[in-house]
């Protein structure tokens, strides 16, 4: 694929090296503007391997529209993603390890891809202290929002489970959980609510040093790299001050 090469320098000009851990929130429509992609993503993730060869990819391969409160099963290697076409793709990499969680699943590729991705099994939250997201900034990452403006920035979930702010928790419920030998186990989650708020993660972006963060185009994609650690450290500090900043209220 001819745009390959082009993506992976667009991504070496906003900072990303090969020896980088990052977690990437795509739109894979974005990435070529109103040009007809096609439906095989394989390039982008192959490029974004390459972008990182020495280091670790993530792509958060959620869940949440399809195991439900109503429906409560996760197979980690059957359950599609809802969070579009590239992390669709990435989960089912013969070499991509997928953790296990009901609803906030990351595919995780390269450098402790396994060990990372086990982590995630220790958790009862969906953003705990295992995640894989948590590792971002555990190991000095970054955080890639490619495309798809920087609301859907998921380790936000992780700086709020610090926090706890009032909106963030529901109940606890039990899921089963098909795991990767096809074993199943039932394991009790507390899940987030966010009932009559609105997530405004974007919010981070003004509270960042100019050296946090890189903007510009990979391809035709709008493309934000955020240091992950800069992130949560920010977050954490917004929302001790006020419990309520990365999101607005819902009146009714």
């Amino acid at each position: 694929m001819k745009y390959a090469s082009q993506l992976i320098e667009d991504l070496r000009q906003l900072g990303v090296q090969e020896d980088d851990t990052i977690v990437v929130h795509s739109s894979y429509k974005a990435l070529l503007g109103g040009e007809q992609l096609g439906d095989d993503p394989a390039w982008v993730i192959e490029a974004l391997k390459e972008a990182v060869r020495n280091g670790t990819l993530m792509l958060p391969t959620l869940t949440y529209e399809t195991v439900t409160r109503e429906a409560r099963h996760f197979d980690v290697r059957e359950t599609p993603s809802c969070v579009g076409i590239l992390p669709e793709y990435m989960r089912s990499g013969a070499d991509v390890y997928r953790s296990v969680h009901p609803t906030h699943s990351v595919a995780v590729w390269g450098k402790d891809a396994a060990a990372i991705a086990e982590a995630h099994s220790q958790d009862i939250t969906p953003v705990g202290a295992n995640s894989p997201l948590c590792e971002v900034r555990r190991r000095g990452g970054k955080i890639i929002m490619l495309g798809c403006g920087l609301r859907p920035n998921t380790s936000m979930h992780g700086v709020e489970e610090l926090v706890e702010p009032p909106y963030l928790y529901g109940k606890n419920y039990d899921y089963t959980l098909t795991l990767h030998d096809g074993s199943s186990v039932v394991k009790s989650y507390l899940t987030h609510d966010f009932a009559q708020v609105a997530q405004r993660y974007d919010r981070i972006l003004e509270l960042l040093s100019a050296d946090a963060y890189r903007t510009g185009k990979v391809l035709a994609a709008d493309c934000t790299v955020l240091d992950a650690q800069a992130v949560w450290e920010a977050g954490l500090r917004a929302l001790r001050d006020d419990p309520f900043y990365f999101v607005d209220r819902i009146q009714g």
